[in-house]
């Protein structure tokens, strides 16, 4: 080949380089990630099956062809690979909650949440949260229900209680909510106790929504000893509130012992309404002397503590708790900030409206709608660009025809190393001999062809 045509061929090389160096390494909008992509990004993933972003870019793809099943693992891989990515991090929440894997939606949104910085996909995030753990109980609760003969067989969770909203009886609606609000009340002071775990409400709820209990079925031992069963709980709560003449309050508890069907104590109170909160102190110290357990004096100072002091702000949070366990979280927002407004102190009230702010939200929004806002407004950093174009330009020309430099050096006083020889690789590119041996150092020279 002639050295003209040898030096042109060269630098279309280093050109070539130099362009896809200025391609690549910078921000590529999500928007731009596309189903018709899948193909170049597999082959790209052949190249790089470490990069990050082409992993990233690759989940993205399959994600947004509905397939959830290959996106699973290479999201899982880029999130690995670079866990401040939160393209990969939001993208594998929102493809684990389309399979029905909430525990790693869980994880991979609270991974989001750590690292994004768009403050509005940050609150979607959370909101998206609270609605995974929603869905995760109600799903839980379903396949407790299809499985529940093999479940029934097993045994429960030792120390395990859950409890149950209390039925109500009377004709004065206003109080019918206190059923749930007294639930509430004792899941949360039978959890002081550090011998027992006492199973969230809502869990509760999930299973009694999947079993359609009537109010007074779930006053039932029945309904108690079968809702145990299917949340593996050793120990069910169930009671019922009876509004009486004279503004009397009637609440009656049953413990009941799920392994042995038997219900295995009670407890009784009746005070007037005023004094709700003290009715319901007696009732869980009762209910925790009839279980044997005795409590501690931190315990049981902490069981004696009121969350609030106003009858009519719980009344408005045992309203809320009820718009919630049916599904209306706008209602149970409305609630909840009323019962805060009555009483600022309720802690528990504002922590509600929080909760029910942010189910309303995303329940309002589906996963394909936070697809589209994160694919709209955020950016993935490209591959890794290739070497400079100076490095790629002198490994390009390695093997241009070598100059001997120990006489320039010698020109000039400067200091050569011992020489070397060497046969030329390519003696019909340098215009020599095969058989010419070489000697010095090699000093690359690429001259522009005329």
């Amino acid at each position: 080949m002639r050295p003209a045509l040898r030096g042109n061929r060269v630098l279309r090389f280093a050109l070539v380089l130099a362009c896809g160096a200025c391609a690549t390494g910078g921000p590529i909008r999500v928007s731009e990630v596309t189903p018709q992509s899948i193909s170049a990004l597999e082959a790209e993933r052949g190249q790089r099956p470490h990069d990050a972003s082409t992993l990233t870019r690759l989940g993205v793809a399959y994600f947004k062809a509905g397939r959830y099943q290959d996106a699973r693992p290479v999201l899982d891989t880029a999130v690995a690979s670079d866990p401040t990515s939160g393209v990969a991090a939001i993208y594998r929440g929102m493809t684990a909650e389309q399979l029905g894997d909430f525990a790693t939606a869980r994880a991979a949104y609270q991974q989001y949440i750590g690292v994004a910085t768009n403050a509005d996909l940050k609150r979607t995030a959370r909101e998206r949260l609270v609605l995974v753990d929603r869905n995760e109980m109600i799903y839980q609760a379903r396949q407790a229900l299809a499985n529940e003969a093999s479940i029934a067989a097993m045994p429960p969770e030792s120390n395990t209680v859950a409890v149950m909203p209390f039925a109500y009886s009377g004709s004065d609606t206003t109080i019918q909510p206190l059923g749930r609000g007294l639930a509430q009340l004792l899941v949360t002071d039978l959890a002081k106790s550090r011998q027992i775990r006492v199973l969230e409400r809502e869990r509760m709820q999930a299973i009694l929504g999947e079993l359609k209990l009537s109010d007074s079925a779930r006053a039932e031992p029945a309904s108690a000893l079968r809702s145990g069963h299917l949340l593996r709980a050793a120990r069910v709560v169930q009671g019922s509130v009876a509004g009486l003449s004279g503004n009397l309050l009637q609440v009656n508890a049953a413990v009941v012992d799920v392994s042995s069907a038997h219900v295995a104590a009670t407890a009784q109170q009746k005070d007037p309404l005023t004094r709700l909160f003290d009715l319901e102190k007696q009732l869980a110290i009762g209910l925790f002397n009839s279980m044997g357990i005795q409590l501690t004096p931190a315990e049981q100072a902490a069981v004696e503590q009121r969350p609030t002091q106003n009858l009519q702000a719980f009344l408005v949070y045992s309203r809320g708790l009820e718009a919630e366990d049916r599904g209306d979280f706008a209602a149970a927002r409305a609630d909840f900030n009323q019962a805060a407004a009555l009483d600022p102190g309720f802690r528990a009230a504002s922590q509600g409206a929080a909760t029910a702010t942010s189910l309303s939200a995303a329940s309002q929004q589906t996963v394909a709608q936070v697809e589209t806002a994160v694919s709209q407004s955020s950016t993935i950093q490209g591959p890794t660009p290739p070497p400079p174009v100076q490095d790629a330009l002198t490994t390009a020309t390695n093997t241009v025809a070598p100059t001997n430099a120990t006489n320039t050096a010698q020109s000039t006083g400067a200091t050569t190393q011992q020489p070397t020889t060497e046969r030329s690789p390519l003696p019909d590119a340098t215009g020599t001999l095969g058989g010419q041996r070489v000697t010095g150092n090699v000093v690359i020279i690429i001259k522009r062809p005329s």
